[in-house]
């Protein structure tokens, strides 16, 4: 037995299908809204994201540039030394905005281009092209974090509208034709019963005017 066919078919279920339906076609709207927002945002995450991209690919391609020069200048035993000795942490401040209800990273905006004194070696025992090699890594690692982040708001959106979409198929393929078919139902029931009750009256109303017809004649003839 169908689920349509068990329920009532009285008046208050069809107003109370009526409105479930209603319900239904607003969720299906509101979700649509909501999916239609996303994409709007991830089509501008994705123009900013590949932006940063081609800025990260020409940074990488500086640093490796000054990489060889500082190689060529100093030897890779130089090199090898500088980067063994080279140490520390990189601390992010990771927040979460909102889009349309769904949290997405944000890493607080921050250079991580150090003083040359900062790096714990001295500039003038390393030479000026290892020192704009240093730099030139630490401007490709503050572009990096910058990608990170927009890749991550990228994918996180990403899923969000899958799932979105997903609801929105269910509502319109399954829910919202399944509850119409149950409303349906009920009304042609209800317009049945309606029919066969006006008939019914009808025959009703057939039958004692006969019998009335009947009496006055029985009463005319004595």
């Amino acid at each position: 037995m169908s689920a349509a066919a068990s329920l009532p078919r009285t008046r208050m279920a069809l107003l109370a299908g009526r409105a479930r339906l209603a319900l239904a076609e607003q969720g299906r709207q509101l979700l649509e809204d909501k999916r239609d927002a996303l994409l709007r945002e991830l089509h501008r995450e994705i123009r900013t994201a590949v932006a940063a991209r081609r800025e990260l690919d020409a940074a990488a391609a500086e640093a490796r540039l000054a990489l060889e020069t500082a190689r060529v200048r100093h030897g890779g035993d130089t090199l090898a030394a500088a980067g063994a000795g080279a140490s520390g942490e990189i601390g992010v401040d990771v927040r979460f905005t909102t889009v349309m209800g769904v949290p997405v990273p944000a890493v607080a905006p921050r250079s991580l281009v150090r003083p040359t004194e900062a790096r714990g070696r001295d500039p003038l025992a390393t030479g000026p092209a290892l020192e704009a090699a240093a730099e030139r890594f630490e401007e490709e690692l503050t572009i990096a974090l910058r990608v990170a982040t927009m890749e991550a708001r990228v994918l996180r959106l990403a899923r969000e509208i899958r799932r979105t979409s997903s609801r929105v198929n269910a509502l319109r393929t399954w829910v919202i034709p399944g509850l119409e078919a149950e409303t349906l139902a009920i009304e042609l029931t209800l317009e049945q019963r309606e029919r066969e009750d006006r008939f019914r009256l009808k025959l009703v109303k057939r039958r004692r005017s006969r019998e009335q017809g009947g009496g006055l004649r029985g009463a005319a003839g004595r």
